[in-house]
């Protein structure tokens, strides 16, 4: 918070006989005193912003208060050159919906409880408040004022740089239209072809970067006949192009978009190859297209998440577990000066390929060596010696049939119509039907950030398999709380002192998708599957099964409100050893291994299979003890009770069908 935060005891109103009406400390100001007209404004109430009184609560309403005051003092606007009392009572309650919204993220997975300033800073959190909002005219119409007059109070009194009313369109320029989502087939389609087609490159990258070196020689592979002209005997003469793509064993390789047969279109072939390792990278990496234009030689590195265990003779029990990350430093010195990326398998084959063509460019420039260029350097210095900087790869400029044959077909139409509900993508003739998909870069960093955060949304069974790996990677190092990603993931800021996540990172924008994620998490594993449940949600959702398969209910419906009540922070999911739980916050039982408590919990889903498994193990564990010890009698009550749980409710459900 900003050094100019006033006293507990500071004044903000008196009225007509110098008694004040609203002190800073106070829990609430009556701005009467000061009002224009004859009718009378509401008290600022800031304990009314919530129900309840909670820690975070009350740090959220410190932030409001704080940032109110601000608005009071530093705003010199109106016809007094203040704020008008009734502005400042608007004011509140739009930052009251704000602070609500923050404490709201409580309820969600990979977010937890929010401080003003991190809605306020933060692109995608700001546009999450706002989409919530949709409806409420008075919001939309009283918002951007108040963000104007925030940004106008300053980043040094306010103690954070708020962003620009224009930053409430989210980098969509007016006129312009989101970035779509890829459809789930053709998704799946460049996942595979683009890997398919690196695992080839990547076996023959020695040979590469060792063939793109021997074309310093400005005569190698240049034809017999252009090599005699040019005055070269025949004992001096090079390999023509054809003869040294054989040399290095490069024939199967340099076929379709790689094909070549001379120095100019080997340089093409460089770039498309460039063009398809920068695609991979966005395609799992969610970074924007200058982000990966920025990557350095040396952009991979690898930080310790989990560090070792050892036992007290000092012999390693557990090693250390390590995370690679992609980075647009050059050296990690303790920190990261920008921001960072996890990086998958498919990512480092790409850097390691894009490297090893670098190494072969650096040959061209012998006075630098090749950790000092950036990753995707030019190869038109094949072409030309005069030629430099860094690669044109955008689509036009290089061979792409690996995306051209992707076509798109009504059901990939149909999907993207879902998607985005409120746009008509069949009058845009650019997806019509027959036509390759339209690839951009930043549509990549979207459908990361939609399928990873939203898997199930659309159900392919061949998606979810494919995409499993991906979305559980982000999942177990986006965790709740960001503490370690900041370390991670992000820069040190050496004004603050302290590791900050860069506020357009993807990291935060598949952690606000999660409630989405678990809303389909519940759909996919109770309410899609034949297998009966019980308990007391699980009963519920039998119902509710049953009322589909009766035309009673309509899926759709059932998604809506599943979703409400997830954003709600009403229900939650986790799979449990008995089936599922949908209660919200700590379980007291699950952290004590009591996983018996959920046959009477009023939260859990107990799948059949789920209570054999568990009958079946914990029998088994009974033959380790002997009957007159304390773990014998546990395990034994344990089987009882769920035995007891079997045949009073599961046997009978069984016996019906």
């Amino acid at each position: 918070m900003s050094s100019l935060r006033p006293e507990l005891g500071f004044v903000l109103c008196r009225n007509s006989e110098g008694q004040a009406t609203a002190v800073y400390g106070d829990d609430e100001w009556d701005f009467n005193p000061y009002r224009l007209s004859a009718k009378k404004i509401n008290i600022i109430k800031f304990k009314s912003i919530f129900s309840t009184t909670e820690d975070d609560q009350a740090l959220l309403i410190e932030e409001v208060k704080y940032a109110l005051f601000c608005l009071i003092y530093y705003i010199g606007t109106g016809r007094v050159g203040k704020l008008s009392a009734v502005t400042i009572s608007g004011y509140f309650h739009r930052l009251g919906s704000a602070a609500r919204f923050c404490y709201e993220q409580k309820h969600k997975p990979l977010v937890g409880v929010l401080s003003l300033k991190e809605l306020l800073t933060t692109p995608v959190y700001l546009a999450a408040f706002v989409t919530s909002m949709n409806g409420n005219d008075t919001f939309i119409r009283r918002f951007p004022p108040l963000m104007r007059s925030l940004v106008a109070v300053g980043g040094e009194r306010l103690g954070y740089k708020v962003l620009s009313v224009s930053d409430l369109d989210f980098g969509i320029p007016k006129g312009e239209k989101q970035t779509p989502v890829i459809p789930t087939r053709i998704y799946l389609e460049i996942i595979n072809n683009s890997s398919d087609i690196l695992d080839r490159l990547l076996s023959k990258a020695d040979s590469l970067s060792a063939f793109i070196s021997d074309f310093v020689d400005r005569y190698y592979g240049l034809s017999d006949l252009v090599q005699q002209s040019r005055g070269i005997r025949k004992r001096h003469r090079r390999a023509t192009f054809e003869q040294a793509v054989n040399n290095h064993g490069l024939t199967e390789l340099l076929v379709d978009d790689f094909k070549c047969s001379c120095r100019r279109s080997f340089s093409l072939a460089i770039s498309s190859i460039q063009f398809l390792l920068k695609m991979v990278i966005h395609l799992y990496t969610g970074m924007r297209d200058q982000e990966v234009m920025r990557l350095k030689y040396e952009c991979l590195a690898e930080e310790v998440v989990v560090a070792c265990t050892t036992d007290s003779n000092g012999k390693l029990r557990d090693p250390s577990k390590m995370v690679t990350l992609l980075s647009t430093t050059t050296k990690f010195e303790g920190y990261k000066k920008e921001e960072s990326w996890l990086a998958t398998a498919e990512v480092i084959k790409a850097v390691k390929l894009a490297q090893a063509i670098q190494n072969g460019l650096a040959k061209f420039s012998p006075s630098v060596t090749a950790s000092e260029f950036n990753l995707f350097s030019s190869p038109s210095i094949l072409i030309s010696p005069h030629a430099g900087g860094l690669s044109e790869l955008s689509r036009k400029n290089v061979r792409t049939s690996w995306l051209d044959r992707t076509k798109i077909q009504p059901d990939d139409l149909k999907e993207l119509v879902q998607t985005d509900t409120s746009r008509d993508f069949y009058s845009e003739t650019k997806y019509s039907v027959g036509k390759p998909w339209p690839l951009a870069s930043h549509q990549l960093r979207r459908s990361l950030a939609f399928y990873a955060s939203n898997s199930g949304f659309v159900s392919l069974p061949s998606l979810k398999s494919q995409y499993k790996h991906m979305s559980l990677e982000m999942a177990r190092y986006y965790r709740n709380g960001f503490e370690n990603l900041k370390t991670i993931f992000g820069y040190y800021d050496p004004i603050k002192k302290d590791f900050v996540l860069p506020k357009s990172h993807i990291a935060l924008e598949f952690q606000m998708g999660m409630p989405i994620s678990i809303a389909n998490e519940i759909l996919a594993n109770l309410i899609t599957q034949d297998t009966p449940l019980f308990g007391g949600t699980g009963s519920y959702m039998e119902k509710q099964k049953s009322r589909i398969k009766s035309g009673q209910l309509h899926i759709e419906d059932l998604r809506a409100d599943t979703l409400a009540r997830v954003k709600a922070g009403e229900i939650s999911y986790r799979p449990t050893l008995l089936g599922g739980c949908t209660k919200v916050g700590r379980c007291d039982s699950l952290l004590l291994g009591e996983y018996t408590a959920c046959l009477s919990c009023d939260g859990a889903v107990i799948k059949s299979e789920k209570i054999n498994e568990a009958i079946k193990v914990a029998v088994a564990e009974l033959e380790y003890y002997s009957e007159g010890t304390g773990e014998y009698q546990v395990i034994r009550g344990d089987v009882e009770k769920l035995v007891n749980f079997r045949s009073r409710l599961i046997g009978v459900v069984e016996a019906l069908l």
